[in-house]
């Protein structure tokens, strides 16, 4: 009797423990559900559905890189002649029109060229009156024909050097007997200023004074690295971003590739062109540059807003029609903005939901 309640008890156990445990897997463990009719009206009204396609993939490369000056819209001014800086009107920055004065140097080379002028002008009307009394003794036959071209030979010579002292005059912008005018060979920004009021300037000096650029147009000059030049290329599209306006996109393509390496940096420079109507970007702001290029494959691409991330799985949603959708796991090679790039999991032509599909998704997962 014993034996047999012992029996009955461990038997009660064991059924008791094989529905205890079909309970808690049954209720642990959600299964996806394909195939299925449960999902709203609504739902597939509202949902939108893209064309699962095969394209050549669209890579991006982001660069750093710095504004500047478009070198082909800007000038440097030079000081022709030695002295001191007598005015300086301008600063960093201003904008000033074409021939406007940007300073005054007081200088002895200048009052030379002044003396040259008067001489110059002397010289020219003495052999100008000389000439018309040797054409009118010439033509009384009161001188010789040799005479006559002497006279003539002199008025041109200094014809000539009234010239020559006119255009240094001009070259040298001369406003009284020793100050040196300097202006501005274009309109456009001051960028560079090297020069203060009193400041003395060798005859032998090199160096600008000034630079002007009209910034209309500037450049945006990127750094690729050696693992990189194989991605880039002349007329690649690009978007430039700055610090300053992060929200504002500047779409260009690369306008040159310079196809040399820094020495020391070991970076290549390529350069981006972008209109400045506005001359919102300045010389030396530092810009990010997004460089979009195409890879040598082609696959599988739909949008990105098509998968859904869970359980470290990406997903997507393939509509059957008729309200009958199948769940597909896809091994995604790359998201590119709009585009996702997949390697495992669709083929070309599948229907796949690209909104409102994580409610379809829970739906049919019962998340």
């Amino acid at each position: 009797m014993y034996l047999k309640n012992k029996i009955k008890l461990l038997f009660g156990l064991s059924a008791f423990l094989v529905m205890l445990f079909s309970f808690s897997s049954c209720g642990g463990k959600k299964e996806k559900k394909e195939d299925t009719n449960e999902i709203s009206d609504s739902l597939v009204k509202n949902m939108t559905v893209g064309i699962a396609l095969t394209t050549q993939v669209r890579s991006e490369l982001k660069l750093t890189g710095k504004i500047t000056a478009d070198q082909s819209k800007q000038l440097d001014v030079f000081a022709l002649v030695g002295g001191t800086v007598k005015e300086v009107n301008v600063e960093l920055g201003d904008y000033v029109q074409k021939d406007q004065v940007l300073a005054l140097i007081h200088s002895g080379d200048v009052a030379d060229y002044e003396k040259q002028f008067i001489e110059a002008t002397s010289d020219y009307e003495v052999a100008k009156k000389n000439q018309a009394v040797a054409e009118d003794m010439y033509a009384s036959k009161l001188i010789s024909s040799s005479d006559y071209l002497q006279a003539k030979q002199a008025f041109n010579k200094a014809e000539a050097g009234l010239a020559k002292a006119k255009e240094l005059q001009k070259i040298y912008s001369v406003s009284n007997a020793s100050d040196y005018v300097v202006k501005a060979p274009i309109s456009g920004f001051v960028i560079a200023k090297k020069i203060n009021k009193e400041m003395k300037i060798r005859p032998d000096n090199g160096d600008n004074i000034f630079t002007i650029s009209q910034l209309t147009d500037v450049w945006v000059m990127a750094n690729v690295y050696e693992t990189d030049i194989d991605k880039v290329k002349e007329k690649d599209t690009v978007a430039v971003t700055t610090i300053a306006y992060p929200d504002t996109v500047y779409k260009a393509t690369i306008d040159k590739v310079y196809n040399i390496l820094d020495p020391q940096s070991r970076v290549m420079k390529i350069r981006v062109k972008l209109n400045n109507p506005n001359y919102l970007l300045k010389p030396d702001m530092y810009g990010n540059v997004v460089v979009n290029y195409v890879e040598p494959i082609k696959m599988i691409t739909v949008s990105s807003s098509a998968l859904v991330f869970d359980n470290s799985n990406n997903y997507v949603l393939i509509y059957n029609g008729e309200k009958k959708f199948t769940v597909q796991k896809v091994e995604v090679y790359k998201t590119i903005g709009p585009k996702a790039y997949i390697k495992k999991g669709l083929k070309e032509n599948d229907r796949v939901v690209t909104s409102n599909q994580l409610l379809i998704y829970n739906t049919l997962t019962n998340n």
